[in-house]
């Protein structure tokens, strides 16, 4: 394996990696996020900070902290969402490897050279770490679990891990060639923007390093896109999945189930959060429940089969073979249970 310190004692021709981070609304989190990334032990990175024009003091943060470090790069922009943001950072980068970042999430000190170290040993396209979930400080089981030990995969195996989850459907805890992104940027959906390239992505490597350890720490907050209660945002993500559905079934008939299967747990989030919305937002949506359980309904059963949910989480998914009042109310009521269980929100 390639020696770890091979790439720190010739920072000369290291590659460059660019870490993109998309800001809005975090200026409580902002620092602890940003001290984790100009802290790396690999030094040879292109910092972007993405001011999605924050009303509060996110902006002066970002400014501070490249004051201090001539690695850092501000993009100051009128609010367009953080699909905006991530291709306004996407454009400005020039380093070789792209990295991502939430800006209310920290990363372990040592990830990009762990990464990095990993990717280029194997010569893979794309490396990926464990992520732990943290809410209240406190560290939860997730489905993002990490292996034991490393393992390659081929492009064919990437996309059935990537489609089943155990590479996490998300862009933040991998490094990817930048070549890789030619041409891709990100739609403009509220939630879930990411799901609609990274499978892109992966359908262009020819090898990916799984790697064991948990380097991306997730951190989970009240307010947050993640745990928006809008409906929009709901919506957006089974959007996202519906379209990825439709663009690789073709291409990849043996991953048909995987594909679905992710539709109908997205499904199951929007009846889930039903009856939070605000009157006018279910009124706006009412009419594309129907479509949603129609398309959703005869895949279900493989869903419930291949699942890691437990019970709450099945009797959820099954309530999206209904779009009447009566399914979304239990389905609503299935989740507060779930809540109040787990004392955190999905």
């Amino acid at each position: 394996m390639l020696d770890r310190i091979t790439i720190q004692q010739n920072e000369r021709k290291a590659p460059l990696i660019s870490v993109i981070v998309p800001i809005y609304k975090v200026e409580l989190y902002l620092s602890k996020c940003l001290d984790s990334i100009v802290g790396q032990t690999y030094r040879n990175l292109e910092i972007i900070l993405v001011d999605d024009g924050s009303p509060d003091n996110c902006g002066a943060i970002c400014d501070m902290y490249a004051a201090r470090d001539n690695r850092i790069t501000v993009l100051h922009q009128e609010n367009r969402g953080v699909a905006a943001a991530r291709n306004a950072g996407l454009a400005a980068a020039s380093g070789e490897w792209i990295g991502w970042v939430d800006p209310d999430d920290i990363i372990e000190l040592d990830m990009y050279e762990y990464l990095l170290t990993c990717a280029l040993a194997h010569n893979a396209d794309i490396a990926v770490c464990g992520i732990r979930t943290m809410i209240n400080g406190q560290e939860v089981p997730r489905w993002i679990s990490a292996r034991k030990k490393m393992v390659l995969l081929d492009r064919e195996k990437a996309v059935e891990q990537y489609l089943s989850g155990e590479l996490h459907y998300g862009c933040v805890n991998k490094l990817s060639r930048r070549s890789l992104w030619e041409g891709l940027y990100f739609p403009g959906y509220q939630m879930a923007e990411d799901l609609s390239v990274m499978w892109r992505l992966f359908e262009r490597v020819e090898k990916v390093v799984h790697l064991g350890m948990k380097k991306y720490i997730r951190c989970r907050r009240d307010g947050s896109i993640t745990t928006s209660k809008k409906a929009k945002t709901r919506l957006d993500e089974y959007r996202a999945a519906k379209e990825c559905f439709d663009n690789m079934v073709s291409r990849w008939p043996q991953f048909e189930s995987l594909l679905a299967r992710r539709c109908v747990e997205s499904a199951s989030g929007l009846w889930c959060g039903y009856r939070r919305f605000s009157p006018e937002e279910r009124r706006g949506i009412r009419p594309q429940l129907r479509s949603i359980s129609d398309f959703c309904r005869p895949y279900i059963p493989n869903a419930l089969a291949h699942t890691g949910m437990g019970y709450t989480g099945r009797l959820a998914l099954r309530l999206v073979a209904w779009p009447n009042g009566w399914a979304l109310t239990l389905a609503g009521l299935v989740n507060w249970l779930y809540q109040r269980k787990h004392r955190w929100s999905l």
